[in-house]
């Protein structure tokens, strides 16, 4: 998704040169990585559901759902290396590419966000939450998930409109800019979810912080509120910058920035950002192991996890 609004006198062939080199180094050991260690948890998780449903299923639904929504992502990158410089063989295997990048870009953004609601009302209402949190209800809000994402993706289908010459991921329409497209994307895809994991994150780390002195696992809490904080930092790194450029993006695609430079610079800075958020579906592979880990370690143990044990491994199903 390079500039688009190319011109005579402003060429943006350089960053994209550079860009090419760029993707091979990154997309290509992320791809490598992201598909092994991502079946590897989506079968990690899948024996824990087999083997200790009851205790063990709403951690495990949403790890898989996040892990699937990865794997879409690793699958895409590299159709996106090779579409983003040589033309598809027909449109519609262009939007396919498409669709399925930004599905797996936006449905992890929304796991995410239930997920760390999730973790934000066990603290809370552990009692309430404890009878709320049937495996049922948690497949339930995966399945709405991905109905979200799907019908979210809907303006992927126009991205190029009547566009000649385009090749996947550049070129897009004037429309695909346009105020009525952005701002729904920008607000229910990235901000929303990002202010109720902000909220929950913040207010988490809050009541943790309160019951220090009347609890005696505070060493577990104080691994709960580093892992909370270390959370929402990654997210907002991650997808930050992209939702960013997308913005800059926008002012240039509709006039606001009409200066060579700057245009060239922006097409730069969000083809990196989205380059380098593409590793994420790697980093939270360790996530992923860390919450296995816990679990094995429970089951040595031989007795139900305590209330602190289960916000533990709640709290570390966000990106991390």
């Amino acid at each position: 998704m390079s500039q688009l609004n190319r011109s005579e006198d402003c060429s943006f062939q350089d960053v994209d040169e550079l860009m090419k080199t760029v993707q091979l180094a990154v997309h290509i050991p992320t791809f490598l990585l992201g598909l092994l260690l991502n079946l590897l948890a989506i079968r990690g998780f899948g024996s824990f559901l087999k083997k200790r449903w009851p205790c063990y299923a709403a951690t495990s639904i949403y790890m898989i759902n996040l892990a699937v929504f990865d794997l879409l992502l690793v699958l895409s990158l590299p159709f996106k290396m090779t579409l983003t410089h040589v033309k598809a063989p027909f449109p519609s295997f262009c939007t396919l590419v498409e669709c399925l990048y930004f599905i797996s870009m936006y449905g992890s953004i929304f796991t995410i966000c239930f997920i760390s609601l999730d973790r934000f009302l066990a603290i809370r209402y552990p009692l309430l939450v404890s009878q709320l949190r049937s495996p049922r209800k948690i497949f339930g809000i995966c399945c709405v998930i991905w109905v979200l994402v799907w019908v979210g993706s809907t303006p992927v289908y126009s991205f190029h409109g009547k566009v000649e010459n385009y090749t996947c991921f550049h070129n897009m329409s004037d429309g695909t800019w346009s105020a009525k497209v952005f701002f729904p994307l920008e607000v229910f895809g990235f901000l929303l979810p990002m202010s109720i994991m902000g909220f929950c994150s913040s207010r988490s780390i809050r009541i943790l912080v309160r019951r220090r002195n009347h609890t005696q696992d505070w060493v577990q809490q104080k691994a709960c509120i580093w892992t909370i904080a270390a959370n929402l930092a990654v997210f907002v790194v991650s997808f930050l910058p992209v939702h960013l450029s997308f913005f800059l993006q926008f002012l240039v695609r509709n006039g606001f920035i009409v200066e060579c430079r700057a245009k060239r610079n922006i097409s730069l800075f969000l083809q990196l950002s989205m380059c380098f958020s593409n590793v994420n579906c790697c980093l939270d592979v360790f996530c992923y192991y860390f919450v296995i880990k816990e679990f094995r370690m429970d089951i040595m143990t031989h007795h139900r996890p305590s209330r602190v044990q289960l916000v533990l491994q709640d709290t570390m199903t966000t990106r991390g």
